[in-house]
């Protein structure tokens, strides 16, 4: 039972975080601004919001299928999140985009959070 209440936990901040990221990318639009700010940390944050009320029941026992879940999933997000790094050091010394450091930096953290949780899940649905 404890575990059903803390994955709808889990799940209900998941959509409010979403309903969050909603609202204020489309106040941004509608405000003729691209939203690369809060926004796109909040969404992340739904991801993983979401990402953990899947995880939750493999990951409170904390024990051998756990880690080995984390460790492949670290491995393999960091990864991506080099790649991530390497494609926006082109793009900036190409000049391709033109991002101020805060939305640089809310952009980077978005795909570290989105990435880190989601490999989570992919490793645990392949082990």
């Amino acid at each position: 039972m404890k575990n059903k209440t803390f994955q709808i936990q889990f799940v209900i901040f998941g959509f409010l975080f979403l309903l969050f990221s909603t609202v204020i990318g489309i106040a941004a639009v509608s405000g003729g601004v691209f939203p690369l700010g809060h926004d796109l940390v909040l969404f992340g944050v739904s991801v993983m919001a979401f990402c953990n009320a899947y995880l939750y029941p493999q990951f409170k026992e904390n024990d051998e299928r756990t880690k080995q879940i984390r460790e492949k999933g670290m491995f393999v997000s960091y990864f991506f999140i080099l790649s991530y790094m390497l494609v926006l050091m082109g793009l900036f010394q190409f000049q391709a985009i033109s991002l101020s450091g805060y939305q640089t930096v809310s952009l980077l953290a978005a795909l570290t959070m989105m990435t880190v949780f989601l490999s989570f899940v992919v490793t645990a649905k392949r082990t």
